[in-house]
């Protein structure tokens, strides 16, 4: 139980935070879920593309190699986001009736949702790449790759949980899920590069958190320091069907610099996703007082 109108705003987060922690750990099948499913999910995923990032291979697709990275953002995405679509229009009831009575305000329940999200959500990163990593024989550093799965999916939940606090139910929630989610797939380099979107659609890219989270996982695997240390491998020139490319220069080509990715701005990606998250966190936190300032 809360403490009353008059408790200080710090009270209501410790509280509300509590209470966010005890309700999922309450939920034994959700919280397996939780783990299971993303750990079967990118297993399954791996066994798929096994050994994709292995350059010894006589076999090795570096196509093949970017899918295999691709497909864990692209899953991580989903999962770190369409939980939170419909967490607070589903919750909306609860929150209305405890707002009406000033039990605490709209600020401090949202953060205690944020601060309950991020540690789970760094769990999921660390399950996943755990499961992945390995079996799909990836090159770039782990720990990078989970800090990076980490931030984008806060990220991309960010706008999920603004369009949650905007929509008026669950079922609005979940019709505007596409408009969340396709942006983002659309704009990240998977199916047309960054170079071949028409320049003045160009500028859509650098909205989405997914395009600026693959941009680091691309660095981490393709980047030039990444492949500073790979073997000297040729690969097969398309046009003389000769093996006179070397490899390095090859993925250099196919995903930094057709991506538009400079290597010197790692941490001006990183920075971007921080910022999509604490500007689309406190639209949503308006968005939300709003709503319940609406109803009284």
């Amino acid at each position: 139980k809360m403490e009353g109108a008059t408790a200080g705003f710090f009270t209501q987060l410790m509280a509300l935070s509590k209470r966010e922690a005890q309700n999922i750990w309450r939920d034994k099948p959700g919280l397996i879920a939780s783990i299971v499913v993303p750990l079967v999910l990118n297993v399954f995923f791996a066994l798929i593309f096994f050994q994709v990032g292995d350059i010894m291979l006589d076999d090795y697709d570096p196509r093949s190699h970017f899918g295999g990275m691709t497909q864990v953002a692209i899953g991580g995405m989903f999962g770190a986001a369409q939980p939170l679509l419909l967490k607070f229009p589903l919750d909306r009831g609860i929150f209305l009736r405890e707002y009406a009575t000033q039990t605490y305000g709209s600020a401090a329940y949202f953060l205690s949702k944020t601060m309950v999200e991020l540690p789970q959500s760094f769990m999921n990163a660390v399950i996943t790449w755990g499961a992945a990593y390995f079996l799909m024989g990836l090159r770039g550093q782990f720990m990078i790759y989970v800090l990076v799965f980490w931030v984008t999916g806060v990220a991309a939940a960010s706008t999920a949980v603004l369009v949650g606090c905007l929509a008026a139910n669950a079922e609005v929630a979940q019709q505007a899920a596409p408009a969340v989610f396709v942006p983002q797939l659309l704009f990240a380099g998977f199916f047309i590069t960054t170079e071949q979107i028409p320049s003045w659609l160009r500028w859509a890219s650098y909205l989405c958190a997914l395009k600026y989270g693959m941009n680091l996982n691309i660095l981490n695997e393709f980047g030039p320091d990444a492949v500073a240390d790979w073997p000297d491998v040729m690969m097969m020139n398309p046009a003389t069907r000769v093996k006179d490319t070397p490899l390095k220069a090859m993925v250099n080509e196919q995903f930094v610099v057709s991506n538009s990715i400079n290597p010197d701005h790692v941490w001006l990606y990183v920075g971007i996703l921080l910022a999509i998250i604490v500007v689309v966190r406190m639209l949503s936190i308006l968005a939300l007082a709003r709503r319940a300032a609406s109803f009284f």
